[in-house]
């Protein structure tokens, strides 16, 4: 899936990072937002640290969207524990 960087916005936790799938597929979402927290700025000194963060976390978030595609099904149904 390709990305592309299209804003940020600077926050109180840190910086939100917004990027934009040219052709997400089925189930997954257009626009995925990531968060540089101040501690992980504080300690980024050079372009390849902050590549290799933001790419660390898309990819988490790729992850994650695609298990979370799996609980749709579960939507309205009780479990009992």
């Amino acid at each position: 899936m390709n990305l592309m960087f299209v804003d940020y916005v600077v926050t109180d936790g840190g910086i939100a990072m917004r990027f934009l799938s040219d052709n997400p597929g089925a189930g997954n979402e257009s626009y995925y937002t990531i968060l540089i927290t101040d501690a992980e700025m504080a300690v980024i000194s050079a372009e390849p640290q902050l590549r290799t963060l933001v790419m660390s976390k898309l990819n988490r978030k790729l992850r994650a969207t695609g298990f979370a595609t799996k609980l749709d099904s579960f939507i309205g149904q009780r479990f009992t524990i």
